[in-house]
């Protein structure tokens, strides 16, 4: 089964080993390493690695996972987006990351639009989708806010932070952008 989604402007597939260096690279950036790392800063190429490889198996583990997001007009790779729930999660989460050189082109609303589609598609039992957020990280607030998530006033404690908890309901979701 191959998965391919289109928007206007994107093309969301299964992240794979051709992506890792592309994850690596992204992950490299102080601004987005600052956004996405428990310290805000830079992690060792080798974690880096072994994320990537965590983000392939996520895949074959759960069937489902973070989509690698491309860019259609020049096929440049300009980050990751899609559902994930790794063990101890408290949901299944939309999550979005985007090169810094991507950001400001409202590229993560589009892709997470339809990565959560294609999320509420694939799973008719999923009521609810989630994205887990710093309180800091405004940027992301702003993208949970345009894929249609509201701070759901809980919080998941990751590696000693305190992380808001966003949230979409599926028929309202659905109702909205569908």
């Amino acid at each position: 089964m191959t998965i391919r989604i289109e928007t206007e402007r994107l093309l969301l597939r299964p992240f794979a080993p051709a992506d890792v260096e592309n994850h690596v690279e992204m992950m490299a950036d102080p601004l987005v390493a600052k956004t996405l790392t428990a310290d805000g800063n830079l992690r060792s190429r080798g974690e880096e690695w072994r994320l990537a490889a965590a983000l392939i198996g996520h895949w074959a583990i759960r069937g489902y996972g973070f989509f690698s997001v491309i860019e259609k007009s020049t096929g440049e790779w300009v980050g990751r987006v899609g559902p994930w729930r790794p063990e101890g999660w408290p949901g299944v989460e939309c999550g979005w990351s985007m090169r810094s050189a991507a950001w400001g082109k409202g590229y993560a609303p589009e892709a997470a639009i339809a990565a959560i589609g294609w999320t509420f598609e694939a799973d008719p039992s999923l009521q609810r989708i989630i994205s887990v957020i710093d309180p800091k990280n405004q940027n992301s607030q702003n993208v949970a806010r345009k894929v249609g998530e509201t701070k759901s006033g809980e919080v998941f404690d990751y590696q000693n932070l305190k992380l808001d908890i966003w949230s979409a309901e599926r028929g309202a979701w659905l109702a909205r952008f569908r």
